[in-house]
């Protein structure tokens, strides 16, 4: 089973969409968005409305944590974690993971599958065809 986590916070333009198509098409992955943005009932209105590729089996749990620095403290979503509670209660195995997205604030062991995008870009066919090399 191959699994994409995808940031749909970055753009979503029609190459950006080509390329979503083709990562799913070559890897049959099953996409769970990491954006906190979201509830799964908008995503899933929002895949139909575009007609979007591939199928959203989930969301990430909302994982946030305490940050400060000295006495200024703030709450921070803690993406690492989400993707790691996610896979713990919902992947099948054997499976492989990809995680999509414009920030790297994932777990050290996560940055093998951590494939970075440009926040102004999107999914180029570069990253596509990262993507795609990762799950294969």
């Amino acid at each position: 089973m191959n699994y994409l986590f995808l940031d749909i916070d970055a753009v979503l333009d029609p190459e950006a969409v080509k390329n979503l198509e083709h990562i799913i098409e070559a890897t049959e992955a099953k996409i769970i968005i990491t954006s906190t943005k979201q509830h799964d009932g908008d995503i899933q209105a929002l895949w139909r409305n575009r007609d979007l590729a591939g199928e959203v089996i989930g969301i990430t749990p909302t994982i946030e944590r305490e940050k400060g620095i000295g006495k200024f403290r703030c709450w921070i979503s803690d993406r690492g974690m989400e993707v790691e509670a996610w896979l713990k209660d919902n992947a099948i195995d054997p499976y492989k993971y990809a995680i999509l997205d414009d920030e790297d604030d994932y777990l050290p062991h996560q940055a093998e599958h951590l494939i970075l995008t440009d926040p102004m870009t999107g999914i180029t066919k570069e990253v596509a065809d990262k993507v795609i090399s990762l799950l294969d």
